[in-house]
């Protein structure tokens, strides 16, 4: 739950603990940690628009609007039923499939994994409600925070003005937590009251209309398990690409996508069943190849190294009970965090109604404690400052701070996978990938849908009003 940790942390501070116990126990441990921070770093999203880590980002979009409207328990009880869903599909899918997989995944190169980060900027015309230049710009000076730092290609340093500091870039859950979380606080203190007042805004939902929602939705729960899946397998696409691009197909696909970022609770499932879905898929990768699917994989690769195991090809013929064991502790670890936050929600849905006074110090502290410890830096503090009064400005002028962390996350990842793929396959690369052009022309017609809808839906309203007009119902 708190802003800027996330699973690798925990996974990272349960290490040290897993000495002296049997392999089993070590993977519980590890696992029942990791699986435990899906559900967890979503709670401060939906509540206070705070992303607990960057996989969890995209729940802000709906979560917030959802808590604002009264309906936080509704909200939580989705978001913990769409990661146990997404997570059982994953388990299943990892005791299937690596035989099916593989070459598949050998099949794919940079110039593909290029083309799934640029399908992850479609979702910037979705948040460009109003204006589509200001989330262009918004997602522009996102792309451009994260070309601080080294070149990734010549080590040429960029925009750093000669500090050690900014050698490294602009830590991504730093610049979240302050365009989040401070500039959340910022303009709650400047509003005045709670971000719920009860008063005003009475809590209409319960628990029970959450998970209803998620098995409403199953065809929605599907498909953003299928993608979580994908991009587990893939290994350095990472979970918060997953979650954006969970959202992106989420709007994209429903029935009512203007109702996104408004408190769609579509924008809750999605997310979370992706997220529940990429643990199973990123085991795949880490047992079949040694390669982790994600940087908690790496972790876990670390402990498989000091219990003596070697991940490969023999974990599937020699440590197969292993594998299995993993599966059953990724089933049971979803299911016990499901019910513990089922039994929770109702008590969390009512921090939001607390007063400012109370409110505002209590998650201020827990952001600075969170962008320190990301990286031990005291520096990272006057970062995550500086972020939040960037953010508050931002939100203040309507300038998408979605777009921004979205120019921001993909940003790198197109970089790195444009250049390996003109250096691998040269500058017409595009055409020469077969796979590639296909991918590129879904995301072309993805990217139009929402358009074409959008003039259907209006010449539907003009003709509807036209013959109205004719039979003199409106004037």
């Amino acid at each position: 739950v708190i802003p800027g940790l996330g699973g690798i942390v925990g996974m990272a501070l349960l290490l040290p603990f897993t000495y002296g116990f049997d392999v089993a126990a070590t993977l519980a441990l590890l696992l029942g940690g990791h699986i435990g921070t899906i559900w967890g770093s979503s709670v401060t999203s939906i509540l206070f628009n705070v992303p607990g880590a960057a996989k969890s980002l995209a729940l802000c979009f709906d979560g917030y609007p959802l808590t604002k409207r009264g309906e936080a328990t509704r909200a939580l009880g989705a978001s913990a039923m769409g990661a146990l869903l997404g997570g059982v599909f994953g388990a299943v899918f990892l005791a299937i499939s690596i035989p099916i997989v593989r070459p598949i995944m050998l099949a794919l190169g940079p110039s593909e994994y290029l083309m799934m980060a640029v399908w992850g900027l479609t979702i910037i015309a979705t948040f460009s409600e109003g204006s589509l230049i200001k989330g262009m710009i918004a997602a522009v000076l996102g792309v451009l925070v994260a070309f601080i730092g080294m070149d990734i290609v010549t080590a040429t340093p960029r925009f750093t003005f000669d500090t050690d500091f900014l050698m490294d870039g602009v830590s991504f859950p730093v610049a979240m937590i302050g365009m989040f979380a401070i500039a959340e606080m910022m303009k709650l203190y400047v509003k005045g009251g709670a971000i719920v007042d009860r008063s005003v805004v009475k809590e209409t939902s319960s628990v029970m209309d959450g998970v209803r929602d998620a098995f409403r939705h199953w065809g929605l729960v599907m498909r953003s398990s299928f993608l979580g899946l994908w991009i587990g397998v893939l290994p350095g696409v990472g979970a918060s690409v997953g979650g954006l691009a969970a959202y992106a197909q989420a709007a994209q696909t429903s029935k009512n996508p203007e109702e996104f970022g408004k408190g769609n609770i579509e924008g809750v499932i999605a997310p979370d069943a992706t997220l529940g879905a990429n643990e199973g898929g990123g085991l795949m990768p880490t047992l079949a190849f040694g390669i982790p699917g994600g940087e908690g994989m790496a972790i876990l690769l670390v402990a498989f190294i000091g219990l003596g195991i070697v991940p490969g090809p023999q974990m599937l013929t020699k440590h197969l009970d292993l594998v299995f064991s993993m599966v059953w502790l990724v089933v049971l670890a979803n299911v016990l965090v499901t019910l513990i936050g089922l039994l929770v929600a109702p008590y969390l849905a009512r921090l939001p109604t607390l007063h400012p006074n109370v409110m505002v110090p209590l998650v201020l502290s827990v952001c600075v404690i969170g962008a320190f410890a990301t990286r031990g830096m005291i520096e990272d503090v006057g970062v995550a400052v500086a972020f939040g009064v960037l953010g508050y400005f931002m939100d203040k002028y309507h300038y998408s701070r979605a777009n921004f962390v979205i120019g921001m996350v993909l940003a790198t990842m197109i970089e790195r996978n444009l250049h390996i793929s003109l250096t691998l396959y040269g500058d017409y690369f595009l055409f020469t990938r077969p796979v590639t052009l296909a991918m590129f022309a879904f995301i072309i017609i993805t990217t139009a849908l929402p358009f074409i809808r959008s003039r259907r839906r209006k010449r539907a309203q003009r003709e509807l009003i036209a013959a109205q007009r004719a039979e003199g119902k409106v004037t």
